[in-house]
């Protein structure tokens, strides 16, 4: 994912650490990508991720649901709004922070 230099230091990040980012419905963990090509206080996902190296097979599908923004998405019909009758999946709000030495060793 890409994070401004400015939100990455308030946040401790630096280039190609492993973030966790969380909403309300998931929670994904991507590699930072510290650029200036992003506004401050602003992530921006790729979606699609997985990791290619791990089993591609049931029930792993390649840890996608551990890297893959979709998770933090929704389809659900109560989440949809009725005004324009879309989900809301290109403005999340998000918590963002640091994989730990311990999780990053057990591959979660």
């Amino acid at each position: 994912f890409q994070i401004n230099p400015a939100t990455a230091k308030e946040y401790g990040i630096e280039q190609g650490d492993w973030v966790w980012i969380e909403t309300r419905r998931g929670r994904i963990k991507q590699k930072a990508d510290v650029t200036q090509a992003v506004a401050p206080g602003v992530i921006i996902t790729q979606r699609g991720w997985w990791f290619p190296e791990r089993e591609m097979k049931e029930p792993d599908l390649g840890g996608c649901l551990e890297s893959n923004t979709n998770v933090l998405t929704s389809t659900r019909d109560e989440d949809c709004c009725p005004l324009s009758g879309t989900w809301a999946n290109r403005g999340l709000l998000c918590k963002i922070y640091k994989v730990d030495s311990a999780e990053q060793k057990e591959g979660n």
